[in-house]
């Protein structure tokens, strides 16, 4: 979990988990924080959208995987999630939105 700069507030790492999952999480709740807006949708937005393509690639800590999802109160984007180590990305986003429900009533 990060906040809205993608700074690491919490982070929560199950047994026998791989180290690189660590960082891929991270850094799939840094993308998600800083671009304001759910992995997923960011991936699927470079497909189509060419200006964002190639540039994102080169930025470090910038993740284009499904897993990251953003916290919001009301409109505003406060932090995010993310979740890596499942077999595929869209079961990573499955495990962030499990975890934003979880804390959900708690924001506001």
């Amino acid at each position: 979990m990060v906040d809205t700069d993608g700074v690491t507030q919490a982070l929560l790492r199950g047994d026998w988990t791989g180290v690189h999952s660590i960082d891929s999480a991270t850094y799939k709740a840094y993308t998600s924080a800083t671009m304001k807006t759910d992995t997923s949708a960011l991936t699927e937005r470079l497909k189509t959208d060419p200006t964002m393509g190639p540039g994102m690639a080169k930025l470090p800590r910038l993740l284009e995987a499904g897993g990251g999802v953003v916290i919001k109160v009301g409109d505003e984007v406060v932090g995010a999630i993310g979740a890596a180590g499942a077999p595929g990305s869209q079961l990573d986003e499955n495990c962030a939105k499990a975890g934003l429900a979880k804390i959900q009533d708690r924001l506001k």
